[in-house]
């Protein structure tokens, strides 16, 4: 159990494809709306059949000041909407934030992957002269960082966690231990992604998709035993994470508290070999982290999305670590797999549902796979919980845990 300094969650900020603030996507969620369409931002026969969760008509003007945005791509538009939210949420004011150190960290596991696209096709095709500069100033995977702290004016630590889906919280126990430690005293952490391109055949071509024939209301279930794989989301999610003296000093509203996190790998993963141990080990230490007992946690969101062999493991894993008695949600049926974006989605789910007292069910389950056996529903189900875990596990074997109280 760390001794440190307490770690408390005073701003929060989302906008994906079930909406653009905490308690309009939380209610999305518990009504269950799945809202996949046809992508509209990429040619629609990039993979024929195939669905998304996309920020449809999305218009960063509407909640920024007036100023120069195109220096950002997609990518860093949606992280600087994402995080001007949380940081309205929270009360850091531009004033304040021109007077006192705020610092951000980020997770994403392709960043502007479509500009590094745009930028190396344009240079083949008509010569390196003629590659757009405002592209290659996106095309490293730290640029939303330093885009979104240009545009904010955060002097602040500036971090870019790059883990697969793992990312954004993985981001979220970075910044815990930034502040908890003193590294830092306010931190806006969590993640984005957008759905590109470049994204969605990749995934389409490894394999990682639903088939387009699943694609719709049926594909992207988690624990499902119909699935073959997941549909893609976009979105962004921040948290603004202070010392508690620090937010204190400020007379800030605490929305919860982080009490602990951890990190694990699986080498096991990309050979077939894992089962869940790392996850489970890694939900553990998480545990320990935060001083609190197995029997102590009231939910999970989980990072499940529809592919079998991965929503198996981590079933295993919660089952290992927790029993299967505490109830689950997985909000990916809902959101879609948002990979960098998902992790801090979760987080504000959590939240919300412990303040709500509502845990959302998962959208679309129908059919839930007989060798799974924690606590899952398709229906949304009353919740009297004060803590609650949210867990990540990607294919490439990277997990996370992260708990969180009100």
């Amino acid at each position: 159990m760390s001794t440190s300094r307490p770690v408390v969650i005073t701003g929060m900020g989302a906008i994906c494809a079930l909406g653009d603030r905490g308690d309009l996507i939380f209610a999305a969620l518990c009504d269950g709306v799945r809202p996949f369409g046809p992508p509209t931002t990429i040619p629609a026969d990039t993979v024929p059949g195939q669905v998304v969760a996309e920020v449809r008509e999305f218009a960063p003007e509407r909640y920024l000041r007036p100023g120069n945005i195109r220096p950002l791509d997609r990518t860093g538009r949606l992280a600087v909407v994402g995080v001007e939210l949380a940081l309205a949420d929270a009360g850091w004011t531009l004033e304040r934030r021109e007077s006192e150190v705020v610092g951000l960290v980020v997770g994403t596991m392709l960043s502007g992957v479509h500009t590094i696209g745009e930028f190396d096709r344009r240079a083949l095709r008509a010569g390196p002269e003629y590659a757009s500069a405002l592209d290659f100033s996106n095309s490293v995977l730290n640029a939303p960082a330093g885009q979104v702290a240009i545009w904010q004016r955060l002097r602040g630590i500036n971090s870019t966690i790059a883990a697969g889906a793992a990312s954004g919280l993985q981001a979220l126990g970075y910044a815990l231990q930034l502040v908890r430690t003193g590294r830092a005293d306010v931190l806006v952490a969590g993640g984005v992604e957008d759905v590109s391109f470049e994204s969605v055949l990749g995934f389409a071509r490894a394999n990682r998709l639903a088939a387009p024939g699943d694609g719709g209301l049926r594909g992207g279930v988690p624990f499902d035993a119909t699935q073959t794989g997941a549909l893609l989301g976009e979105g962004a999610a921040f948290l603004v994470l202070e010392a508690e003296e620090t937010a204190a000093a400020r007379g800030a509203r605490t929305i919860g508290r982080v009490p602990g996190a951890a990190n694990g790998y699986d080498p096991g993963a990309l050979t077939g070999t894992g089962g869940g141990e790392a996850l489970a080990a890694t939900i553990a230490r998480a545990l320990r982290d935060a001083g609190i007992p197995a029997g102590g946690i009231g939910a999970v969101s989980a990072s499940a999305h529809g592919n079998p062999d991965l929503d198996r493991r981590e079933a295993a894993a919660i089952e290992a670590a927790l029993g299967t008695a505490v109830p689950v949600t997985a909000i990916k049926a809902m959101t879609g797999e948002t990979l960098g974006a998902s992790g801090a989605l979760q987080t504000i789910a959590a939240l919300e549902a412990m303040r709500s007292g509502r845990l959302p069910g998962i959208a679309g389950l129908a059919a839930p796979d007989s060798s799974i056996r924690i606590d899952i529903s398709a229906a949304t189900r009353p919740l009297d919980a004060t803590r609650a875990l949210v867990t990540a596990l990607t294919p490439e074997g990277n997990c996370a845990a992260l708990v969180v109280t009100v």
